[in-house]
């Protein structure tokens, strides 16, 4: 079975015959490790992509770029390495355990992190990530995808993805009043006024391009604010889960 190890925490339990694919690391991070696969800003090279080790057949180099290509195409932004890792792996037909990855980094700034610079994880769309998973995870042994339910906050602010979308255009001292209030409501309330279409078209607010110079999406550099958009982001993403498995239980 190839394992699938991203760089998020919690344990792992390597089984003796799991082949590891493992991001950004040396060939050598562990001795079970078979595959590692390292972006370009990183390795230093001229392709996408440096992959080391053994892959799981034939032209994968080929399907990986050719795979992000068309994900970005369909996320409006490049996929994270994680889970172009996973759809690419799913063409070989092969058991897949994946682990330490949920799709879902936190989007908090520290407090002191320099207000030009954007998170790595600011990157890319993770809901929009998640949302792709869902139709997939038949296919795979991921028991960490699923986030635990809690649930949300108390405001009695009512929830409007017409006035989330709205939000690029509201001045900044509105827009972070909006972000508090928005990232204060229950999943419930949230839950109420979602389909899969609303979900879908707040996803741009919750990343940033890199082929953007000028973004209307400030509230990604705004330290203390990101605390509020990482709540309103994991609030969103229970609410997608929730429609799903609503779906799965109706089927």
């Amino acid at each position: 079975m190839w394992h699938i190890v991203g760089n998020g925490q919690g344990k792992l339990a390597l089984n003796e015959h799991d082949k590891v694919i493992r991001f950004n690391q040396p060939l050598t991070c562990h001795v079970k490790t078979q595959l590692t696969i390292t972006n370009s800003k990183l390795s230093g090279v001229e392709q996408n992509f440096l992959i080391c080790g053994k892959t799981p057949g034939t032209d994968f180099s080929k399907k990986l770029e050719f795979n992000s290509l068309e994900l970005e195409r369909q996320l409006g932004n490049k996929p994270s390495l994680g889970f172009l890792t996973i759809m690419t792996m799913l063409e070989y037909g092969e058991p897949i355990r994946v682990s330490r990855m949920d799709l879902l980094p936190s989007l908090i700034r520290p407090s002191d992190y320099p207000h030009r610079k954007a998170l790595p994880a600011a990157y890319h769309n993770w809901l929009g990530e998640r949302r792709f998973a869902f139709s997939r995870l038949e296919q795979l042994d991921w028991p960490e995808f699923w986030l635990k339910v809690d649930s949300g906050g108390k405001s009695e602010f009512f929830p409007s993805f017409s006035e989330l979308l709205e939000l690029p255009t509201r001045s900044r001292k509105e827009g972070r009043h909006l972000w508090h209030e928005f990232s204060n409501i229950s999943n419930q309330k949230w839950l109420k006024q979602a389909d899969y279409e609303k979900l879908k078209s707040i996803e741009p607010l919750f990343y940033l391009s890199r082929n953007e110079k000028n973004t209307s999406n400030w509230w990604m550099y705004d330290n203390q604010l990101s605390i509020s958009v990482s709540r309103l982001q994991r609030i969103l993403a229970l609410v997608q889960q929730r429609i799903y498995q609503n779906k799965k239980e109706k089927a």
